[in-house]
């Protein structure tokens, strides 16, 4: 098990948002957090990177355990470092550095050694990049900015990669391209985490799924298999 998530509160100041979170996710595995707007799925993705710490008046309690280190308590870089890589809603691309430039700044060796993820091999898979290499972050288009935030991520050559509501406010076609990449991405191995509210991208993409509800995990299970009535129970959809 790569990452183990186990009885995790969070807390912005003395309002507290999540009621023990536990939920695992498996080496080469694709999981969704899927809920509602506001029901913690950003708070926990933002524990386990080290967002939610006391620079932004937040607090985590429980056990979060990436390849068998804890890492409540370490702060985010010391996290990346040990081989996640956070999308982040809203993307926060450098808007005047150019696409090229980037991916380029974000360009490592991941901790084991990967070298997988290339300039060249990020431009296979993401053509449009290829092509808007030269212009300056601020000049593209939602899905294109979109696009460079994994893309990103991605150069970062990670062992577990999370993304969170990466196709918000994207029009239709860009969201059927996103999951022919992230489809593309669980082919190709790579561990995602991911956090969504569209209930048909998250099956599409995922193999497992947790919904949340207040703080807390309602329901597991297998995507392709979970039945429609929980679905309606808990997304009213």
């Amino acid at each position: 098990m790569i990452l183990e998530v186990n009885n995790l509160e969070g807390y912005y100041g003395l309002s507290q948002i999540l009621f023990g979170i536990n939920l695992e996710v498996e080496k080469g595995d694709s999981v969704c957090l899927i809920g509602r707007n506001g029901v913690g799925k950003t708070t926990t993705l933002k524990s386990i990177v080290g967002q939610l710490n006391p620079k932004v008046n937040g607090k985590i309690k429980g056990s979060i355990k990436f390849d068998g280190t804890e890492l409540v308590g370490m702060p985010s870089y010391k996290i990346a470092r040990l081989g996640i890589a956070y999308v982040p809603q809203g993307r926060h691309i450098f808007p005047t550095l150019t696409v090229k430039e980037n991916l380029l700044i974000a360009e490592r060796v991941g901790v084991d050694g990967d070298k997988t993820w290339t300039l060249e091999r990020i431009y296979e898979l993401f053509p449009r990049l290829k092509e808007r290499e030269n212009s300056k972050g601020e000049k593209l288009s939602g899905g294109e900015q979109q696009m460079l935030t994994i893309a990103r991520g991605l150069m970062q050559n990670p062992k577990l990669l999370i993304m969170d509501e990466i196709i918000e406010g994207l029009a239709p076609i860009i969201v059927e391209e996103l999951v022919k990449v992230v489809s593309e991405l669980r082919n190709r191995g790579i561990t995602i985490l991911l956090a969504e509210q569209s209930l048909k991208f998250a099956l599409e993409v995922s193999h497992k799924c947790y919904i949340i509800e207040k703080g807390e995990v309602v329901y597991k299970g297998v995507s392709s298999e979970i039945p429609k009535e929980v679905f309606v129970k808990y997304l009213g959809t």
